[in-house]
């Protein structure tokens, strides 16, 4: 890592999340900005996308330094299964036709999710990569009691709830919009507050403890905090893949692995990337729109491929 890099990876992703920002409230389906548009539609969708975006690939950074795999991702624990399996049966309710009731219940269920894995990561002498095993089993059950779901449900049902589970941020509103950025800003500060405790962990666990780190407190908080985190993204604005799992790789490829730079780093590039995301979701198919997991995962597979043969020509 050069001298400054991070400095200038900060000035970098900011411009651009200017830029996405303000190309997110003046372009769309209607060429005329009116102000009321923009205010009820253009910004809540801009500021919940940026929040969304920060969050993923804050809690993609902390969790791959929580277990020691680069290929950990907010989606790796399973709370994204639950998250979907509450949103799901919350359609079932009736509660489709108010988005809110369907956060709600998505919330729920990444929290239980969440409560098994806390629950068997106290448990004494559960290693850590036996919690990673645990959380990819949990996000199977989801995904197959989601798949159920939709093979059993009207075809109405399972249009409404596939355009969910591939990300969806057209019903973002002002003021969800900005709790969901309370949230978020308060999950990455309690993260970003652990980084001396994250950059020890990428010595080993014996290593960290040798430190004085106290490695099953800090898993305990930054497993609830990215759990949290991850409910909140994924009941706000669907399953959007890629982002937690890119960001953080692009990050430490130019900046370096220290949590201090990286966090605050992978929240400024997470939130442009997915703000740019979704005005491509928004204009690549106008008047249609595609849904903006699917565009993250379009540009974030060949990113993620052509950073790891960079990364691979350099060593």
């Amino acid at each position: 890592m050069r001298a400054g890099a991070p400095a200038r990876l900060a000035v970098i992703g900011a411009a651009f999340g200017l830029l996405a920002f303000t190309l997110s409230l003046k372009l769309g389906v209607a060429d005329h900005l009116d102000p009321e548009l923009i205010v009820q539609l253009r910004l809540p969708r801009a500021l919940l996308a940026a929040a969304v975006g920060a969050g993923l690939a804050v809690a993609g950074a902390a969790l791959q330094a929580l277990f020691a795999n680069p290929l950990c991702e907010p989606y790796t624990l399973g709370i994204s299964s639950g998250s979907a399996l509450g949103a799901v049966l919350g359609g079932a309710l009736g509660l489709a036709a108010d988005y809110g009731g369907v956060g709600l219940t998505a919330f729920a269920g990444a929290l239980v999710f969440a409560a098994v894995l806390q629950l068997l990561g106290s448990r004494g002498g559960f290693p850590t990569s036996s919690l990673l095993l645990a959380g990819v089993m949990l996000g199977f059950l989801g995904s197959s009691l989601v798949a159920l779901w939709m093979a059993l449900a009207d075809a109405a049902g399972i249009q409404g709830a596939l355009f969910w589970l591939l990300g969806d941020l057209s019903r973002a509103r002002l003021q969800g919009a900005v709790l969901t950025w309370a949230a978020v800003g308060l999950l990455i500060s309690t993260l970003w507050s652990r980084w001396r405790g994250l950059d020890a962990l990428l010595l080993g666990e014996e290593d960290a403890r040798a430190l004085g780190i106290d490695v099953p407190a800090l898993r305990k908080r930054v497993l609830i905090s990215a759990s949290l985190l991850v409910g909140f993204c994924v009941s706000s604005a669907g399953m959007i893949g890629f982002v937690g799992l890119v960001v953080p790789h692009f990050i430490r490829r130019f900046a370096g692995s220290l949590h201090s730079s990286l966090i605050p780093l992978s929240a400024l590039w997470g939130a442009a990337v997915l703000m740019a995301a979704d005005l491509g979701a928004r204009l690549a198919a106008s008047p249609y729109e595609l849904p903006v997991g699917v565009v993250t995962a379009l540009f974030g597979a060949p990113l993620f491929l052509w950073v790891l043969t960079r990364a691979r020509g350099t060593r």
